[in-house]
């Protein structure tokens, strides 16, 4: 018996030492996961409390314009005495420019906000959560959105520091109309670098403000004389003493990294973004791809088709006639490029049409730095568009 005792007593202990030890793995376990669950909370945390806020008003009377184009941004600063001063060009990260390239394309589209149906709204709630769930852990809404937020918080740093550190609160951002590049993008974007969004509800009700009615207001057009007196300018509105109140623009943007071409009606005020028409964006068309065609006449015809194109879409039942070209982007005097755009107008414009090419790099950036300074006072002096709807704001 005191054999068998002694042979069973190491099988016992052995047991007894096997029971214990099963809790201390699983101990183990729950500890590794809440060590998990405490690091991604810090990380949320730390990435939160990173991400800039967003101001309540705007508080400054001059305007900040952004030009998010391809491949380079611009700011520049519009003072109330009438004084735009350009401020900073900034070239875009090559994932940035990859990013553009992408949202050109009609393949890159997707469903986005404002809906046309109930269940296109359903449909697209998976991946409104999923950028409602990055928002909430403190990152960009999109791997795009955080892109455009990069150059904008360069744009914006640059201006901060022409200023000499004050900081800015709210700029309008204007863009090239590409296909997949949405007002929820803009706004996501602005959030993330702590900036008010101007161009939209409730300073401004157009969403997004497009290059071509950026350029159009920095060459001179569709402003009035003194908007800061409503009454004059209400007039000037209705009864334009320089322009007609509405006239048809070719709008060219021809860049390192990309041409563009729309053909559009503007007139007072800021166009919304229905009077965009007939639109060409081919980043494979910029200055830079010119030789990478076998021959650089191909280049030059692929450039001429371009232009014309909207042109030639905007007349293809009813003729009506373009008023103005409006020329811009940091490639848009190069000499054989002004050569093929004047031959290319000719050939499909039966009258002589006048160009204007104000300032072409910084253009679009001048004009969005007078849409934020004029709209942000008439919201701030109570003359929203909302209650000035008859003044076509």
């Amino acid at each position: 018996m005191a054999n068998e005792r002694t042979t069973l007593l190491p099988k016992d202990r052995s047991q007894t030492l096997t029971r214990r030890a099963r809790p201390t793995r699983c101990g183990w376990k729950m500890l590794s996961v809440a060590a998990v669950i405490t690091l991604s909370f810090s990380v949320i945390v730390f990435l939160r409390s990173r991400r800039a806020s967003v101001p309540e008003v705007v508080d400054h009377e001059f305007g900040v314009g952004f030009d998010l184009t391809s491949p380079y941004g611009t700011a520049a600063i519009s003072y109330p005495n009438g004084t735009i001063v350009n401020v900073a060009k900034i070239d875009a990260s090559s994932s940035y420019q990859e990013m553009m390239s992408r949202l050109s394309l009609d393949s890159s589209r997707h469903l986005h906000p404002p809906y046309n149906s109930l269940k296109d709204y359903f449909r697209d709630r998976p991946r409104q959560l999923a950028r409602e769930a990055r928002k909430a852990a403190g990152l960009p809404a999109t791997s795009d959105v955080g892109e455009l937020a990069q150059l904008i918080l360069s744009l914006r740093s640059s201006v901060e520091t022409y200023l000499s550190g004050r900081k800015i609160s709210g700029a309008v951002a204007t863009i090239p109309h590409l296909p997949a590049l949405y007002q929820e993008d803009l706004e996501d974007a602005f959030e993330y670098a702590g900036l008010i969004y101007i161009p939209y509800y409730p300073y401004w009700f157009g969403g997004v403000f497009y290059e071509t009615a950026a350029v159009y207001a920095a060459n001179g057009f569709g402003l009035c004389s003194d908007y800061k007196d409503p009454v004059s300018c209400d007039h000037e509105r209705k009864n334009p003493p320089h322009q007609p109140r509405n006239e048809n623009v070719l709008c060219v943007s021809y860049t390192r990294g990309m041409l563009a071409s729309t053909w559009a009606s503007e007139g007072m005020g800021f166009a919304f973004p229905a009077s965009e028409g007939p639109i060409v964006a081919d980043l494979s068309l910029g200055w830079d791809k010119r030789d990478e065609n076998p021959r650089e006449e191909y280049y030059w015809a692929g450039v001429r088709d371009a232009i014309i194109k909207p042109v030639l879409e905007a007349n293809k039942y009813i003729p009506r006639e373009t008023n103005k070209i409006l020329l811009h982007g940091d490639c848009a005097l190069d000499e054989s490029f002004r050569k093929v755009l004047e031959e290319a107008v000719e050939s499909v414009l039966p009258k002589k049409t006048d160009i204007f090419e104000l300032d072409p790099v910084y253009s679009a950036g001048r004009g969005a730095a007078e849409m934020a300074k004029q709209v942000y006072w008439n919201y701030s002096h109570n003359l929203t568009a909302e209650a000035c709807l008859d003044c076509e704001l």
